[in-house]
C-alpha cells in the first residue's frame, strides 16, 4: 500500500519514537494500530496511541526498561505492557491469534502473523497498522477503503465476531454513530439482530459504558432509531424510549452545546418520571452523581417554560445552580413543540448561562448575633427573610433584610422580616 502517514505529528514526536526504538530491534517490528490510524485517515482527533509488536511481553518490558522507559505489566497475561515515555502511556500488545474462542474468554497464543492479529479484531477500519516510517498496512485488504468511505463493517463473519464478545453489538452501533456515513451495514445489522439476546449476558457496567459513548455521537439520532427498530434499546434500557424528544434535543446542539452531554441525552431519551431514573441507573450501573443529575434535571424541568419572566428565571438559577438549571431548561425545551429557533427558549438559556447566581446575604449567625435563641425558629426566620429577598428581585441588602427584625435578647424569634 502506497498511502503513508509520515507527517502525522503523533507519529514523529520524540515520545513515541523512543518506544519504537526500544522495541523494534533484533528482528522484531512495532506498528501503531487501531484508533490512531483510523482517526488520522478520517481527519478526527487522535487520542491514545496503541502499538502492536511481534516482540513478546516479557521482551517488551525488558527492552523498555533497558532504554530508560517505564514498563507496567497492566495486561501481561493478554500480551499488553504499558510503556511510559516522557510521561505518556502507550499500550504495547504482542500480536495474537485465536486458538479457541468462547465468548470474551478466547484462548490465544502470541504470534508474529500480522494478518492473524488483524483477523481477530472487530471492524475493518480498526485493523489498520502504520510503521514508524508512516507506511500503512491493511491485512484485511478492505480496511483502508472502508475507513475512507466511513463504512463500519465486521471483519469476516459478523456473527462469529459478535459471538466472541456480545459487547460488539453495541460497539457496532457506537462506531457507526461516531464514524459511519450512509446506511448501516446490512450484514452487520442482521447479525446483531440475530445475536441481540446475548446482550443479556453482559454486565451492566459494560453496557452503560458503551451507551454513554453512543448518545453524544454526531450520528446518534439515526443510530438510536436503528437500535430501537431492532429491539436493542429495549433490551439495554427497558421501558419506552422518547425518540422524538431525543431528536429534538439533538437539534438544539448548534445553539446549545450543553445538549450534547451524554447524561442529559440519556434523560431525554429514557426518563418520564423519577422511577425511570432509578430503573435506568440500576440497569446501566450509573454513578450516584449521574443518577442525581438526571433526577434533579427531570424534577426541575417541569417548572420551566419559554415565558418565564426575569425574576422567575433568576429564582430558578438561585435554587438550582447554573448546571442543573440549564439541564432542566433544555429537557423542557426538547419536550415542547417549539423548535431550536424559538426566541423565548433561547432567551431563557442565554439568561441562565450569563446571569450571576444570587447569593443570599443573611446567615443564621446574623440572627444569633441579634439575640435570637438557637433552635428551629432560626431556620423559619431565615426562610421568611429569604422569601422577602427573592420577592424584592434579589435586590435587598443584608442590612435592609435585618433592619427592623427587632429580636429581644434570649427571645425565640423576632417580629419577622420587615416591609
Amino acid at each position: 500500500m502506497s498511502v503513508r502517514l509520515s507527517d502525522a505529528p503523533w507519529l514523529v514526536n520524540a515520545s513515541v519514537r523512543a518506544v519504537f526504538e526500544a522495541i523494534a530491534v533484533e528482528g522484531d517490528a512495532a506498528r501503531v494500530v487501531g484508533g490512531a490510524v483510523r482517526n488520522a485517515l478520517l481527519g478526527e482527533p487522535v487520542g491514545d496511541i496503541d502499538i502492536a509488536t511481534t516482540a513478546e511481553p516479557v521482551t517488551v518490558a525488558a527492552r523498555a526498561r533497558a532504554a530508560g522507559l517505564k514498563a507496567i505489566p497492566t495486561g501481561i497475561d493478554h500480551g499488553t505492557i504499558t510503556v511510559v515515555s516522557d510521561g505518556i502511556p502507550y499500550e504495547v500488545t504482542t500480536l495474537r491469534e485465536d486458538v479457541e474462542t468462547f465468548g470474551r474468554h478466547a484462548v490465544v497464543r502470541f504470534s508474529r502473523d500480522w494478518a492473524a492479529d488483524a483477523a481477530r479484531r472487530d471492524f475493518t477500519m480498526n485493523a489498520l497498522y502504520v510503521d514508524p516510517d508512516g507506511a500503512i498496512h491493511d491485512p484485511t485488504g478492505v480496511g483502508h477503503a472502508d475507513c475512507l468511505a466511513r463504512r463500519v463493517r465486521f471483519i469476516g463473519d459478523p456473527g462469529a465476531r459478535i459471538a466472541e464478545d456480545y459487547l460488539r453489538i453495541l460497539r457496532f452501533f457506537r462506531f457507526h454513530a461516531h464514524y459511519g456515513s450512509g446506511a448501516i451495514d446490512e450484514a452487520g445489522l442482521s447479525a446483531v439482530i440475530a445475536a441481540r439476546d446475548g446482550l443479556r449476558k453482559l454486565s451492566a457496567e459494560r453496557i452503560g459504558h458503551e451507551m454513554l459513548k453512543i448518545l453524544p455521537a454526531p450520528h446518534a439520532v439515526e443510530t438510536v432509531e436503528a437500535m430501537a427498530e431492532t429491539g436493542i434499546i429495549e433490551i439495554v434500557a427497558g421501558g419506552v424510549m422518547r425518540l422524538e424528544d431525543f431528536a429534538h434535543l439533538d437539534h438544539l446542539t448548534e445553539f446549545a452545546p450543553e445538549a450534547r452531554d451524554a447524561v442529559l441525552r440519556l434523560a431525554a431519551l429514557t426518563c418520564f418520571v423519577e422511577e425511570d431514573v432509578e430503573r435506568l441507573s440500576d440497569r446501566l450501573r450509573l454513578s450516584n452523581a449521574q443518577q442525581k443529575r438526571m433526577a434533579d434535571a427531570l424534577a426541575a424541568s417541569h417548572g420551566f417554560s419559554a415565558v418565564l419572566d426575569d425574576l422567575a428565571v433568576r429564582e430558578k438559577l438561585y435554587r438550582l445552580g447554573h448546571h442543573t438549571a440549564i439541564d432542566a431548561a433544555l429537557l423542557a425545551w426538547c419536550r415542547d413543540e417549539a423548535g431550536p429557533e424559538d426566541q423565548g427558549w433561547r432567551r431563557l438559556v442565554i439568561t441562565l448561562r450569563n446571569a450571576d447566581m444570587p447569593a443570599f446575604p443573611v446567615a443564621g449567625r446574623d440572627l444569633l448575633a441579634l439575640g435570637m435563641k438557637p433552635g428551629p425558629q432560626v431556620g423559619e426566620q431565615l426562610r421568611a427573610i429569604e422569601a422577602h429577598w427573592i420577592s424584592s428581585g434579589f435586590t435587598l441588602s443584608r442590612t435592609e433584610l435585618l433592619d427592623g427584625i427587632g429580636v429581644e435578647p434570649g427571645s425565640p424569634r423576632g417580629s419577622g422580616a420587615g416591609g
